[in-house]
């Protein structure tokens, strides 16, 4: 077998492969049946949507409260050696880990499926009730 043909078969290969992985991501923002939902299970949707983002940022934010205990503990240690044996800067490296994960975590990316139905929801006039 030749390298072009060699390399083509790769690249058709590797194309077959990441398709099905492409595709079983995440849900497509507008769905065949949209315009067939009530105001009701527009409502419902979002509703259930806002309250499992909800949850993810909650365990996410717990997971960043058990964290920042553990950085104030090696700060803690950091102080009472006078920062000997790297402490000071693990300190450092970890406080400002802490930062990074924080502020990625302070604005989490729309959810288009929500964005979706909200705009469904402005269209069809629907007023909560």
């Amino acid at each position: 077998m030749t390298m072009a043909k060699l390399s083509t078969s790769a690249a058709s290969l590797a194309v077959a492969l990441w398709i099905p992985c492409a595709l079983a991501g995440d849900p497509p923002a507008a769905m065949t049946a949209d315009d067939a939902l009530t105001c009701e299970q527009i409502y419902a949707q979002v509703d259930a949507d806002l309250k499992r983002a909800q949850q993810e940022r909650d365990k996410k934010a717990e997971e960043l409260r058990s964290q920042g205990r553990a950085t104030k503990s090696l700060g803690v240690a950091a102080l009472m050696t006078g920062g000997l044996g790297g402490t000071g800067q693990a300190y450092q490296a970890a406080a400002e880990a802490q930062a990074d994960k924080t502020m990625a975590m302070s604005a989490p990316p729309p959810n288009p499926r929500t964005e979706h139905l909200k705009q469904l929801w402005a269209q069809k006039h629907c007023v909560k009730r």
